[in-house]
């Protein structure tokens, strides 16, 4: 893939691709993997979609492995738009022009299906794009992280049922104003004009430690994810405003934040409290690299995903999002995550939904004990053995 291709698409250049390559090439050498000379357009392809704040680097622990199994995949982890070294611009953001990318870059690199599609983080709400927008390109889908429960109409087309979903995001902000002490949720932060000089600081070593903080509060290793579970509104058909504010305001900070406080400064509270609040030993190096990479291109790529999604649609996206509030995912889906992630339930209701919205067996909803919200970077290896699994079972159902 030629380098100017890759930059037109606004997608992952050779840094990544070149890393990629390098330790797929050394796995194969040690372990029997199909041999690099084999051509990737004779193996079925593989998508793996970051969220925030990450990078295509963050499936590291999991690309060699998943290359390598059922006779060799061809697995691809591209930088999202806006993030690693993709351009950097003024380039629209909202989600279906993500799907775009993703869209153009399958058929950048030859194929013309995608056996597996995986988001974790944000890339799960943009996986649920994809695979409701081309259902025939994508044959399998895998959420991590962050329920998708499918496609809001776009408000005012018509009159939508009161319930999580469908609160009005001010009235949610202006409830968690009014608490004692007053509370923010994190999305509304991180859409704010200042937050990406915020979370920058003044160094790569602000940097690095920010994300090594950030990065530990919503780990398996914090105590306050150990108790990670469905918050009551979840089981109430029709909450009140109070009720739903109520349940927000017991998540942990890193999601309904202090007012006054933004996130750099939240980090900052907690480290001054306790030590560990750093990068893990094993990952300290992998630390560099996202601080090296953020320092260098800031954040506001990623922000923006929050800008769009708190912001109205563009007027030439409603009619494409009427479309697909509509549909339901029929491909096979599943769903993993680490049960000491908060991401699962900070949504109240979003796991039953995802679940009827998908057809989600149980045996597909799988939280990994132990791991929080990294969870591919967590507990890399029960990742492989559930997505393989998953894989398999797909192929079976599609065959």
């Amino acid at each position: 893939m030629k380098r100017q291709e890759v930059d037109t698409l606004a997608l992952s250049t050779l840094f990544w691709v070149e890393e990629v390559v390098t330790s797929v090439v050394c796995a194969q050498q040690t372990s029997g993997l199909p041999s690099a000379s084999d051509s990737p357009l004779s193996l079925p392809l593989i998508l793996l979609l970051h969220g925030f704040p990450e990078l295509g680097y963050s499936w590291r622990k999991v690309l060699a492995h998943l290359s390598g199994a059922h006779g060799g995949y061809h697995v691809v982890a591209p930088d999202l738009r806006g993030y690693g070294r993709t351009q950097q611009g003024n380039a629209p953001f909202h989600v279906l022009n993500i799907v775009e990318d993703i869209c153009a870059l399958v058929k950048a690199l030859g194929h013309d299906s995608v056996a597996m599609l995986v988001g974790h983080d944000f890339g799960s709400p943009v996986a649920g794009h994809c695979v409701l927008a081309h259902p025939a390109l994508f044959k399998s889908v895998v959420f991590m992280s962050a329920p998708f429960t499918g496609v809001e109409k776009p408000q005012g087309t018509s009159s939508a049922k009161d319930g999580p979903s469908s609160t009005p995001v001010h009235t949610v902000a202006t409830s968690l104003a009014a608490l004692s002490p007053p509370r923010k949720h994190y999305t509304a932060h991180f859409s704010t004009q200042h937050a990406n000089e915020d979370i920058l600081g003044e160094s790569q070593e602000d940097v690095y430690n920010f994300l090594g903080g950030y990065y530990h509060m919503k780990s398996g290793a914090w105590d306050g994810n150990a108790t990670a579970h469905p918050l009551p509104t979840a089981s109430i058909p029709s909450p009140t405003i109070q009720e739903i504010v109520r349940d927000l305001a017991s998540l942990p900070e890193y999601y309904v934040m202090p007012l006054h406080e933004d996130m750099r400064q939240l980090i900052s509270r907690h480290a001054s409290q306790n030590p560990g609040f750093t990068w893990p030993q094993e990952d300290a190096e992998a630390g560099r690299v996202y601080a090296s990479e953020f320092a260098r291109t800031g954040f506001q790529g990623g922000l923006n995903y929050y800008r769009c999604a708190l912001s109205p649609p563009p007027p030439e996206r409603v009619d494409e999002l009427i479309v697909l509030s509509g549909r339901r995912v029929t491909i096979p889906a599943a769903f993993i995550s680490g049960a000491r992630d908060w991401g699962v339930y900070q949504t109240p209701g979003a796991v039953g939904k995802m679940r009827r919205l998908c057809g989600m067996e149980d045996e597909d909803f799988v939280l990994i004990e132990g791991a929080g919200h990294w969870v591919q970077q967590e507990a890399p290896g029960q990742v492989i053995t559930e997505l393989l699994r998953f894989l398999e079972k797909a192929k079976d159902e599609v065959a």
